[in-house]
């Protein structure tokens, strides 16, 4: 009799201690949401059916069983408003399920990998949500996972957000309207909403530019394969001479290349120019590299006044 008794007592227990896992968790969650949302930097999970429309994923293939870092897994597909981005969970429905996980992996009892979605360096959940819940609860860093992998010519990883997606959207057509997949396209990342238009702007210029010249008709495809190794590349090595991109590692080179073209209205968009384009990039990176400048750039990133 004393032995059921201690059994359960023990099983008692156990649950007490799940249930008050799960209420800390989800405690948690809520100061975290609160104090992103007053620091304007929350980040939500994101959805993984609207991803894999948005950035055309079509075929994915199963590479096997992998150990995951728990910090690169940043969406679900179907269950993406149950947790917050570090999986602690905002929905009072998920407890006794988040209960039985903690008492299982309390108790030392292998569960089954979760299975995730990987595009890139980023991983999407399809099963196993409340078993990453506890994992993350447990600080636990990584997680045995059934992998299946989707190819995917741009950037993910554990920082990519909602508005990042908007410009990996934009930066695949870009590049599909463009033909520059055939060129080193990492190098056209840019940060900024809004920039493809102004790139896709210049290749048109350029363009006419070269109908001009040449008294014949080119092709978006022709325009925008000149216009990277004529006017761009070269502008861009020069912004790499610089190292003004050193002082700003959130930012890329694509960016600096689109801000200095602002800062000299239709700058080389017909015929690229070393000697004066050294100058004006010389020049805009003494303006930007100023210490208070910078320190003002991350004052505004921190409360979250530039998103990017």
């Amino acid at each position: 009799m004393g032995t059921f008794d201690d059994k359960q007592r023990k099983e008692l227990s156990s649950k007490t201690q799940a249930d008050i896992a799960f209420s800390k968790a989800m405690s948690k969650a809520v100061t975290q949401e609160l104090k992103d949302h007053l620091l304007r930097r929350s980040k939500k999970l994101l959805p993984f059916d609207d991803i894999k429309e948005r950035l055309q994923l079509w075929y994915g293939k199963d590479i096997g069983i992998r150990r995951v870092p728990l910090a690169s897994i940043i969406g679900s597909q179907g269950r993406y408003r149950n947790f917050t981005r570090h999986f602690l969970p905002l929905d009072e429905n998920l407890r006794n399920r988040w209960k039985d996980i903690e008492i299982a992996v309390e108790s030392g009892r292998d569960l089954p990998p979760v299975e995730l979605y990987k595009v890139c360096n980023a991983y999407f959940v399809k099963d196993g949500h409340h078993r990453i819940s506890v994992a993350k609860a447990k600080k636990r860093t990584a997680i045995e996972a059934k992998v299946f992998e989707y190819n995917c010519d741009l950037s993910l990883d554990d920082k990519t957000d909602f508005e990042q997606i908007a410009i990996l959207e934009t930066y695949q057509r870009f590049l599909v309207q463009t033909g520059l997949k055939e060129r080193p396209h990492h190098s056209l990342h840019l940060t900024v909403l809004g920039g493809y238009p102004i790139l896709m702007e210049h290749i048109q210029r350029h363009r006419f530019y070269l109908e001009k010249k040449e008294q014949r008709e080119f092709s978006v495809r022709e325009a925008a394969l000149s216009w990277h190794d004529n006017i761009y590349s070269p502008l861009r090595d020069l912004i790499r001479e610089n190292k003004i991109i050193d002082k700003f590692p959130h930012r890329t080179e694509a960016d600096f290349y689109i801000w200095i073209s602002k800062h000299k209205n239709r700058l080389f968009q017909d015929v690229f120019e070393p000697d004066k384009a050294k100058g004006i990039v010389d020049n805009y990176s003494k303006i930007f590299s100023n210490p208070m400048r910078q320190f003002y750039g991350r004052l505004r990133r921190f409360f979250g006044l530039v998103k990017y």
